[in-house]
């Protein structure tokens, strides 16, 4: 015994499979944890300028690093949180920006910025007063570094 469909019936029941099959693909999947959602990372920035004055024009090669560092212990070298490295150099005065994550301050209280110019390994121009910024010192910029040459 043959069973016979008539077409429009056939094209319904093949509609509603094709629907059915496309529905799961939407369901969500039971019994399986969704992954949290990845946290955006809100970064800040500490901005400032560098001015330098120099006997002699800056080199091409030169490049300008500001560091801003964890000075909290005094027992330890400071802990590097964010660097800039710019490069070529460029007029004076000159603009940098440190990104940094919040979390990544730590449990320190006192922070500093550096700046320094280098050359092929030769330190050219340097900050020779500490400049506190963040933590305790309320300075959140903008930052005013002046260099001094290297003798």
């Amino acid at each position: 015994m043959v069973l016979r469909i008539p077409m429009n019936m056939r094209r319904a029941l093949l509609l509603i499979g094709v629907l059915a099959l496309a529905a799961c693909g939407w369901m969500p999947h039971f019994g399986k944890e969704k992954a949290p959602p990845q946290q955006q990372v809100l970064m800040k920035s500490l901005i400032g300028e560098v001015e330098y004055s120099l006997a002699q024009p800056l080199p091409p090669d030169a490049h300008l690093e500001v560091v801003l560092s964890d000075v909290s212990r005094q027992d330890a070298l400071p802990r590097v949180i964010a660097k800039d490295r710019i490069s070529p150099v460029g007029a004076s005065p000159v603009t940098f920006v440190l990104s940094y994550e919040p979390k990544d301050l730590g449990d320190g209280t006192d922070f500093a910025v550096s700046a320094h110019i280098m050359q092929g390994g030769q330190l050219l121009a340097f900050n020779d007063t500490r400049i506190s910024v963040l933590g305790r010192s309320g300075n959140d910029g903008p930052v005013h570094i002046v260099l001094a040459a290297a003798h």
